[in-house]
């Protein structure tokens, strides 16, 4: 079980600053105090199931990427893609990706 709560509170954490909240206001929209949203972050407290499905509907975080077993990657390199964009890069990189496509598609003579 450690395992999955390990990959909780990162993930939690991972989506908070994605979505640029404090825990502050985490907590507030959760109905939480910042210190216990800390000890769930930093895998010191589980949440209680009703307060996990409110985190992870909050957030968007699928609840299979914090309960599977093993971490499995999209089959094509498409799916493999978006599933990198969607749940590794941060706002900046999906920018950076998106200036990149875009002068790609640019240097074809094409239009974006």
């Amino acid at each position: 079980m450690r395992t999955s709560t390990t990959k909780l509170g990162a993930a939690i954490k991972s989506a908070r600053k994605r979505r640029k909240l404090t825990q502050m206001k985490l907590s507030e929209e959760l109905g939480i105090t910042p210190r216990y949203l800390q000890a769930i972050e930093n895998e010191n407290k589980t949440p209680s199931y009703s307060l996990l499905f409110r985190i992870l509907s909050y957030l968007d975080i699928p609840a299979d990427s914090i309960f599977s077993p093993c971490e499995r990657l999209p089959s094509s390199e498409i799916e493999q893609l978006l599933y990198f964009i969607h749940h590794k890069c941060n706002q900046r990189d999906i920018s950076v990706l998106l200036s990149t496509a875009k002068a790609l598609v640019d240097t074809r003579g094409e239009s974006f």
